[in-house]
């Protein structure tokens, strides 16, 4: 049976499901936890699929060992000699050697109405053992897709792909085209960390877990704010729409700016800067600069599918434009990287800019495959 592997949901949400099905197989929800599982579920697209990724794991169990090749007695064997696999049942005195090591029995994927306790002899202990064995298969399989999940980075979004993702906590994610998050919830703080790209965070009020985005370095803090995080080429953009985040730059930047001491307009001190609404900081390895006239509308413009440049050098048009489509804009002429554009695009239609460069005096355009070249017109 083929089965598209999805390896892109992050971590939480399986080990998350992980519970929830050994739970509903072991058939310990009341109805107060089927109301909260149902809560679950609905609460992203990514809750139902990795369910149902688990389930079809479980289901899949049989066509692994098609030609069987692993017979009962061999799992047993095996399971037996790793004591950390087998789980004592309640009021079992079957495997007595083990009940010391393992303090607590845990719930299991299935019930037999058979009594285990007097009496059940040999045939209680293989029970016990071949459960133990396909716990142990289910917990290798599930760990399996854990890894896979935590490799991919969590969430992520293609070229021109946009999506919005619900947190646990009641905050939201709204992804960029072409952007990695992975998300790591404890019970000190609420961690999000970019990889790449770019997302608005909308966070829920917490000041007893506060909200922290890591981005290349730079580490925003927050506790109920809405705000931009725009990973580039040039640098971290960090752009607050609501609330006020505090800053904390790389500590190469810190000991760059100690060593330099230069005065440069509009630089503030790296360790920790506060950024209130209506404004913007760009954090670079060597310096923390605040945005003299931010636009927060055109910074959070893409949220509604538009680009919006002012002033922007062709080489930020194209870094821009390649975020949301296959066809990949290249300067072929040095001279160009500092021409610069002002004007308001759709990121959904990648011709609107190509007509406008075309207008453009001096710049030649020629499309070549999965390329558009621009170059200088003499």
């Amino acid at each position: 049976m083929e089965r598209t592997v999805r390896s892109k949901l992050n971590a939480q949400i399986y080990e998350e499901g992980c519970v929830w099905f050994v739970e509903a197989r072991a058939g310990d929800l009341d109805d107060a936890a089927r109301r909260e599982f149902d809560r679950w579920l609905r609460r992203s697209p990514e809750h139902l699929s990795a369910y149902l990724e688990i389930a079809a794991i479980w289901n899949e169990g049989p066509s692994l060992d098609s030609a069987h090749k692993w017979d009962v007695d061999t799992l047993i064997a095996q399971a037996a000699a790793e004591t950390g696999n087998v789980v004592p049942m309640p009021g079992s005195s079957a495997v007595p050697e083990l009940e010391e090591s393992v303090p607590r029995p845990l719930p299991v994927a299935s019930r037999d109405p058979s009594p285990l306790g007097e009496g059940s002899g040999e045939r209680s202990r293989r029970k016990i053992l071949a459960l133990a064995a396909s716990l142990a298969v289910l917990t290798m399989l599930a760990g399996t897709w854990i890894w896979l999940a935590l490799f991919s980075g969590g969430y992520t979004t293609a070229i021109g792909e946009q999506r919005s993702i619900e947190l646990s906590d009641g905050s939201t994610v709204e992804m960029n085209s072409k952007s990695r998050i992975r998300v790591r919830y404890s019970k000190a703080e609420r961690a999000v960390d970019l990889l790449d790209g770019q997302a608005l965070f909308h966070v829920a009020k917490n000041r007893a877990r506060p909200f922290i985005v890591r981005a290349d370095g730079t580490r925003v803090k927050a506790v109920g704010t809405e705000f931009d995080v725009y990973e580039k080429k040039s640098g971290t953009v960090v752009t607050v729409v609501e609330g006020e985040v505090a800053v904390q730059a790389p500590l190469e930047a810190d000991r760059q700016r100690t060593m330099e001491r230069s005065a440069v307009p509009h630089d503030l001190p790296v360790a920790a800067i506060s950024v209130s609404a209506g404004e913007q900081l760009t954090v670079t390895p060597r310096v923390a600069r605040k945005s003299e006239h931010p636009n927060v509308a055109a910074a959070t413009a893409w949220t509604e599918r538009r680009i919006v440049f002012e002033s922007a050098t062709l080489s930020e048009v194209a870094e821009e434009f390649n975020r949301y489509n296959e066809r990949q804009l290249v300067i072929d002429d040095p001279r160009l990287y500092d021409f610069h554009i002002s004007g308001v695009f759709s990121s959904t239609d990648p011709e609107s800019l190509i007509r406008f460069l075309r207008e453009r005096p001096g710049v030649k355009i020629s499309e070549e495959g999965s390329e558009i070249r621009i170059s200088k017109n003499i």
